[in-house]
C-alpha cells in the first residue's frame, strides 16, 4: 500500500477527540483506529507491537546498524480536532491541480476560493487531496501516521539501508491537549 492510499484509509476513521470526557482515548473512534494500526504495524514487520489501556499505539523497528545506538522516535497522533466534524469524511484526488479555484461541494457551493487561500497555489500541478468541505480532512495527523508506518514498512522491504532502532508511537487526544498525558516514553 502506498503513502496516499494509506492516509486515505486512516482519514476514514472517526476519530474526533471530546474535550468535555474524561477518559483516554476521549472517544471510541481512536481505539478502533489503533487497533487498524496495530494491525497494520504487525503486517508490516514491526516488532513489540500493542495498544495500551489508554489507547495508545506502540512498535518497533530494530536496527540493523550497530554504530547507530540511539532509538529514533517516530510519533503522531490518531485525534482529529472536535472543532470540526471528523465523521463521514469523503476525501478526493485533485489530480494535477491547476490553480483555480476548487469546488468541494457544488450543492451546498462550497468552494476553496484561491483568493482567501492562496498558499494553495503552491501546488498547482500537483495532486492534492480535499474533503468535500462540511468536514475536516484530518490530515493532521492521520498524514502523519499513514508517512511513519510507510516509512517503515520500506525500511523493512530495504534491508539495505543502514538505519538505527526506531520506535514507533501513536497517541490519542492531542488535539484536546491530553496528548503526551499517558505516553510510555520508556518504550
Amino acid at each position: 500500500m502506498n503513502v496516499i492510499e494509506r492516509f486515505l484509509c486512516y482519514a476514514g476513521y472517526h476519530t474526533t477527540s471530546d474535550e468535555f470526557c474524561e477518559n483516554c482515548p476521549s472517544t471510541a473512534g481512536q481505539l478502533v483506529l489503533g487497533k487498524k494500526l496495530t494491525e497494520d504495524m504487525k503486517a508490516i514487520g514491526l516488532t513489540d507491537v500493542r495498544q495500551d489501556e489508554f489507547g495508545y499505539v506502540y512498535g518497533f523497528l530494530p536496527g540493523n546498524c550497530p554504530e547507530l545506538s540511539e532509538p529514533l522516535g517516530l510519533i503522531a497522533h490518531m485525534d482529529t480536532s472536535p472543532d470540526a466534524s471528523g465523521k463521514n469524511i469523503q476525501p478526493r484526488i485533485v489530480r494535477q491541480y491547476d490553480g483555480q479555484d476548487i469546488v468541494l461541494n457544488e450543492q451546498e457551493n462550497i468552494v476553496l476560493e484561491t483568493a482567501k487561500y492562496p498558499e494553495i497555489l503552491r501546488y498547482k500541478g500537483q495532486d492534492i487531496i480535499v474533503t468535500n468541505g462540511k468536514t475536516l480532512l484530518g490530515a493532521d495527523d492521520k498524514a502523519g501516521i499513514a508517512e511513519i508506518v510507510t516509512a517503515c514498512e520500506y525500511l523493512i522491504a530495504h534491508p539495505q539501508i543502514k538505519h538505527g532502532e526506531i520506535r514507533v508511537g501513536f497517541t490519542p487526544d492531542e488535539e484536546i491537549g491530553q496528548g503526551a498525558d499517558h505516553f510510555d516514553v520508556k518504550k
